[in-house]
């Protein structure tokens, strides 16, 4: 780790260990709730090669924030889109992992056969939650980081004329954090409930697909929240920079480009979702979907993945 001679080291250091603690802290915080270590095992094994590419993601974005972080106490101050768009590398990757495993799953539904074609779809969307899940809680631990630590840099930023525009970059990072937090609490929620009903018996697959469509209307209520507070503190970013501070191009050019990176990420996130949606819809895998004997109960667990209701009733 590079820490500027001229700094105080104890300073240095503590921003430097602001990204690994955080990851480590919020990676305890995961194994509790999962369930365990075998939980964790489970979902690398469902990843597949992502889980490594995660890995890498996670230890590189962690390294490169703690270096930057340091870099604050001198002054020389990486830009606020730097800064949180390396933080929300690891929910990028894990976004891309969950959207090729939704294709890999659309691909192999024509070879499965009708009377399978509906229980691989709902297995296979429930395990392409994991690199969303994984990738948007660490995220939320670095945004988490990167919001403290640019608090902890106030009094530099002040004197270089930046210190309410990091204020309220903190504040951005920080209800981001917890966006992709109640993400990776939906994915974990759709991962548990789609990959269980295969193996629960039919009576009791209402009261599990009730129960579950419950705790993700929460979760849904409270990112509709915390996506409000984001709008106001993107939007007083960008006036912050553009209307009191004009001269300085490169300051508000980068909220504008922060705030299109927070776009970018939470539209790319509901993509995997619309797109099993859309793959199922075609002609030839809803005929294969239509024909299963569980369609009912499997296609009210996966939200996004409506059939045309006389479709269905053409099914039974």
């Amino acid at each position: 780790m590079l820490v500027p001679a001229k700094l105080n080291p104890l300073p240095g250091l503590a921003l430097a260990a602001l990204p690994p603690v955080a990851v480590l802290g919020f990676g305890l915080a995961f194994l509790s709730f999962v369930g365990g270590s075998a939980a964790v095992w489970r979902m690398a094994n469902a990843a597949g090669s992502y889980s490594l590419l995660m890995v890498a993601a996670m230890v590189g974005v962690t390294c490169l924030l703690s270096w930057l972080l340091c870099m604050g106490l001198s002054g020389r101050h990486a830009p606020l889109v730097a800064l949180v768009g390396l933080a929300t590398l690891p929910w990028f990757v894990g976004i891309a992992g969950t959207e090729d495993a939704v294709e890999r799953v659309l691909a192999a539904l024509p070879e499965v056969g009708g009377g399978n074609a509906l229980a691989v779809l709902v297995a296979g969307t429930g395990e392409a939650m994991v690199t969303r899940l994984l990738g948007a809680w660490t995220s939320a631990a670095l945004l988490v980081s990167v919001s403290v630590g640019l608090v902890l840099l106030r009094e530099e930023a002040a004197l270089s004329g930046e210190g309410a525009g990091r204020l309220l970059g903190a504040g951005l990072g920080l209800v981001l954090g917890a966006i992709a937090l109640l993400v990776a609490l939906e994915a974990h929620q759709l991962f548990e409930l789609l990959t269980s009903l295969a193996t629960q018996a039919p009576e009791s697959r209402a009261g599990l697909i009730l129960a579950g469509t419950r705790q993700l209307t929460q979760w849904q209520e409270l990112r509709s929240a915390t996506l409000g507070a984001l709008g106001v503190l993107a939007l007083a970013l960008v006036c912050w920079q553009l209307f009191l501070h004009p001269e300085a191009i490169g300051q508000w050019v980068g909220s504008m480009a922060l705030v299109v990176l927070a776009a970018a990420v939470l539209m790319l996130d509901a993509h995997p979702l619309r797109l099993a949606a859309q793959g199922a819809r075609q002609p030839d895998l809803a005929h294969l979907l239509l024909s299963a004997p569980v369609h009912n109960q499997a296609l009210s667990a996966l939200p996004s993945v409506k059939l045309p209701a006389r479709g269905l009733h053409s099914a039974r």
